[in-house]
């Protein structure tokens, strides 16, 4: 290694170019001799550094060489330099040739490495080139500065020992490094003796860490026995406390440290632990142990008001009213202590948790704020006694995590969270327990929860208790859900609910929470998607879910779920409150909003448990609506523009057998294709014209050729789709997949010359007045909820979209005001040809004229329903549901007539 090739890595990641000419000398050398290679540089106006053999390159970089072995040393000069401190460039580093020491002037976040090891490390130099690295916001700087130091950790240990990254000791790694944690916030918070933990281990882990592993393996069985039972272990563990409380039961193992890994470990116990927030720290440490999420630290941190909107109504606003009420009455606030002692919290999905975290902190808080009234009110100790403390105990927060790693965590956020109450309870009160040994534990359970009997983690509460489940459990689609999750999903579903393949994830967690609730003292609230309350979900999960007692107590309608990263993908959700039945009020909260309904069905609406079912027919006596022609021929009948105009070109008499051929692309984005269109009595005809007979012989083929019986039946009439249907005058077109971007749904008119493919519902020779109804703010709101999405696009349906739309009966003035506002909608797009409805229909670039004739078809179908607009979404729905309701019954009601 020499000089030459660390400052031409240097010029890269600073993007300036060095003379590899002026240094060329060994490394060895380095220090005495770089002084005059590097001497035009020193002199001029880019290096400044006042290092031996420096170069400090502006607010990019400080480096300087180091002697061998000292490369930590040389870095602690250059963070004491006053050079950098004037400069404050953005990476300092020193190396010895061997290894790398670098360190980020702004953050403090460190690298040590080998130097061979630089390449893998482009994202630690971003900053020299003068790019941000992502930085999430609103995290506390210290677990963010601690994540980054654990992680890093973590890898050098690693790298050091792989066997401890294989599945079979992976459960010991993630316990080692929950292990290490708890004794660094210990002896930061006054728990241990000050730095007594790191003290220790470095006293007796050798000079670079070689007997680490024997020091750490000797403190961690210590602090699991008494003082008087530590036969066999070293004197000096004598002075370590014991702990208790599981932290350090079991198998104690223990990798062997590097130097890097022991610099890491160095660099980690100097941290001040005292300011972690347990509310983010045990989702970000996740990433600790998945390098994927290093990238973005906090990026699956749920915020505490998202928390909050889910165990807010679920059990703290009742309680804050029930302390409200009980203000001025001792004895009142007493009940409320003891009622809130017999509280449990479950969190079935409760990953790193942040739900448990947040109740047991939110909890705490108002036991303190009840007993300091209680103090005001009776003029002595809240309890009773100066013995007594905080009821509410950490092995009263369940949870059951998948993740080991994720569970460990759980474990340790819980533990600091009850210390740090602890530590507000004594600053008010004077007193609190001691800290050691611990005594309880919160209640994390290894497994998967879908197959796993809950009742087994967390009991069925007896009179006095109470359990309130809350929780946000995976979302992953159909198409997102592994081998395992599915069998998951068949272990919940199977043989209890029809057709729950195409289920969200999250909505086997419903399921298993509104059986375990039924007929007993406990409530659910759960976040999910807000496809649970759309489509097949709506119709088919939730009536297995209401049934039996259980309903819907609150609901926070569809909202974005953000996270605290500064790159988090929102994702559009819900929350939904489960109870059995009670008289007490429902709320439904939307846009910070809330209202008081008589009841919650499962899309989420003010109305009786409906649920839209699929009909063949339209309920409403609409025109019917058909799927288009299904090619099933390999592409053999479908032509390009190239290819028409080819066969054009060679048999003009070829004409009478091409039309135009739209699917949902041709409509939205303008696309051009044609297809081959011949009937029965034209075939010995098309086929006397060579290029047809050939394409019409492969498809025969094709067919013959297909795994299914529907598609080798075909190939009986090779010369037509699956479906042989056109419009006599004209067609209206619906892509059955649309954007959800869209403030309106597509909808196209098209003549008799042109076929649709069935990726559009069609609507063959209907009035104009349809285009209306389809084009309308209205027919989109009903489309979203009872049809539901594929991925995040609206999912057209016939039967359960159109043929249920509720529409009140049309006098023959309205269908003739709403066929005029179709034309006007279709004349304003025309005139902005050759703009695509996908141009047309970009709610950034919509043209105002286009907007315009929408919102006067909006008012005036709107006017036809209830004599005015509506004032948003909610409204609209609720009138939709009210009269799909009142034909419900008026159906049933014809239908038991008619079998009496």
């Amino acid at each position: 290694m020499n000089p030459t090739e660390i400052y031409d890595a240097l010029s890269k990641i600073a993007e300036v170019s060095f003379d590899a000419e002026e240094f060329p000398f060994s490394f060895a050398e380095a220090t005495d001799a770089s002084q005059a290679a590097i001497s035009k540089l020193r002199n001029g106006s880019t290096n400044k550094s006042d290092l031996p053999g420096g170069v400090l390159f502006g607010k990019r970089f400080h480096y300087a060489p180091a002697p061998a072995g000292k490369s930590e040393a040389t870095l602690e000069q250059l963070r004491a330099s006053k050079k950098t401190k004037s400069s404050k460039p953005a990476i300092l580093l020193a190396t010895d040739g061997e290894m790398i020491a670098a360190e980020h002037t702004a953050s403090g976040e460190t690298l040590h490495c080998a130097f061979k090891d630089l390449g893998d490390q482009f994202g630690f130099f971003l900053p020299a080139a003068g790019k941000e690295r992502y930085r999430a916001v609103e995290e506390n700087p210290v677990d963010v500065k601690a994540t980054g130091k654990l992680a890093k950790l973590y890898d050098a240990l690693i790298r050091a020992n792989p066997d401890w990254g294989t599945d079979a000791r992976r459960h010991e790694m993630n316990q080692l490094m929950m292990r290490l944690i708890f004794c660094m916030f210990a002896e930061d918070v006054g728990i241990f003796p000050e730095h007594q933990f790191s003290r220790l281990i470095f006293t007796y882990a050798g000079d670079k860490g070689e007997e680490a592993h024997k020091a750490i393996m000797a403190a961690f069985r210590a602090m699991n026995l008494p003082k008087n039972e530590r036969t066999g272990l070293p004197a000096w563990t004598g002075e370590l406390d014991y702990v208790n409380g599981g932290l350090f039961a079991g198998a104690i193992d223990a990798p062997k440290f590097d130097t890097i890994a022991f610099r890491y470990l160095r660099e980690a116990c100097g941290l001040d632990w005292r300011e972690i927030n347990p509310d983010i720290f045990g989702s970000m440490i996740q990433s600790v142990a998945d390098p994927k999420q290093r990238s973005e630290l906090g990026m699956h941190y749920t915020s505490v008001p998202n928390i909050m909107k889910v165990i807010g109504p679920l059990f703290l606003d009742d309680l804050d009213v029930e302390i409200h009420k009980g203000w001025d009455r001792a004895r009142a606030l007493q009940q409320t202590l003891s009622h809130m002692s017999h509280i449990r919290v479950f969190d079935p999905a409760c990953g790193s948790g942040n739900f448990l975290v947040v109740s047991y902190r939110e909890l705490r808080a108002r036991e303190t704020r009840i007993m300091q009234r209680l103090e005001e009110l009776d003029g002595r100790n809240a309890m009773g006694t100066s013995e007594m403390f905080s009821r509410i105990k950490i092995d009263h927060f369940y949870g059951i995590e998948i993740s080991d790693f994720a569970a460990e965590t759980a474990k340790l956020a819980l533990f600091i969270a009850e210390y740090q109450a602890n530590a507000n309870f004594k600053a008010v009160f004077g007193r609190c327990p001691a800290a050691l040994p611990l005594r309880d534990a919160a209640r994390i359970h290894r497994d998967n929860a879908l197959e796993l009997d809950w009742e087994a983690v967390c009991p069925p509460p007896n009179k006095d208790e109470e359990v309130f489940i809350a929780g946000n459990p995976p979302f992953l689609g159909k198409a997102q859900q592994d081998f395992q999750q599915k069998a998951s999903m068949d272990h919940v579903f199977l043989g209890k609910v029809k057709s729950f393949r195409a289920f969200d994830f999250v909505t086997a967690w419903f399921f298993k929470a509104a059986n375990y609730l039924r007929g007993r003292n406990i409530k659910a609230a759960l976040v999910a998607t807000n496809s649970i309350c759309q489509g097949a979900s709506a119709a088919n999960l939730w009536p297995e879910i209401l049934t039996e007692g259980v309903e819907i107590g609150f609901a926070h309608r569809s909202f974005k779920w953000r996270n605290n990263a500064a790159k988090n993908a929102a994702v559009v959700c819900v929350i939904v409150g489960l109870r059995n039945t009670s008289k007490a009020e429902k709320c439904i909260f939307e846009d910070d909003v809330s209202q008081a309904p008589s009841n919650i069905n499962s899309y989420l609406i003010d109305e009786h448990n409906i649920f839209v079912s699929p009909s063949n027919y339209n309920l409403f006596s609409l025109p019917e609506m058909r799927f288009g022609c299904m090619p099933y021929d390999a592409g053999n009948l479908i032509l390009l523009p190239e290819e028409r105009q080819k066969i054009l070109h060679n048999t003009p008499q070829s004409k009478k057998f091409i039309r135009k051929f739209m699917g949902s692309q041709e409509v939205v984005k303008g696309v051009e294709r044609y297809c081959l269109w011949i009937s029965d009595e034209d075939l010995p005809e098309s086929l006397q014209i060579t290029e047809i007979a050939q394409r019409v012989s492969a498809t025969r083929d094709a067919r013959l050729n297909m795994k299914d019986k529907g598609g080798i039946e075909l190939a009986e009439r090779p010369h037509q789709f699956r479906e042989h249907i056109a419009p006599q005058n004209h067609a209206i077109l619906v892509p059955r997949v649309t954007s959800e971007r869209r403030p309106y749904l597509p909808v196209e008119r098209v003549g008799a010359d042109v076929i649709s493919s069935d990726l559009n519902q069609v609507l063959y020779d209907a009035p104009e007045w349809c285009i209306a109804l389809i084009a309308s703010r209205l027919h989109l709101v009903w489309i979203a909820t009872v049809c539901g999405k594929l991925k995040s696009d609206f999912r057209y349906s016939n039967t359960l979209g159109w043929n249920t739309f509720p529409v009140p009966k049309f006098t023959d003035e309205q269908l003739e005001a709403l066929s005029a506002s179709a034309r006007r909608i279709l004349k304003c797009r025309y005139s902005h040809y050759p703009k695509t409805i996908a141009d047309l229909y970009d709610p950034d670039k919509m043209p105002d004229d286009l907007r315009a004739v929408h919102k006067e078809n909006d008012d005036l179908l709107e006017s036809m329903y209830i004599g005015r607009p509506f004032r948003n979404d909610t409204e609209r729905l609720e009138t939709l549901f009210k009269l799909y309701a009142a034909k419900i019954k008026t159906l049933e009601t014809a239908s038991k007539k008619k079998k009496a």
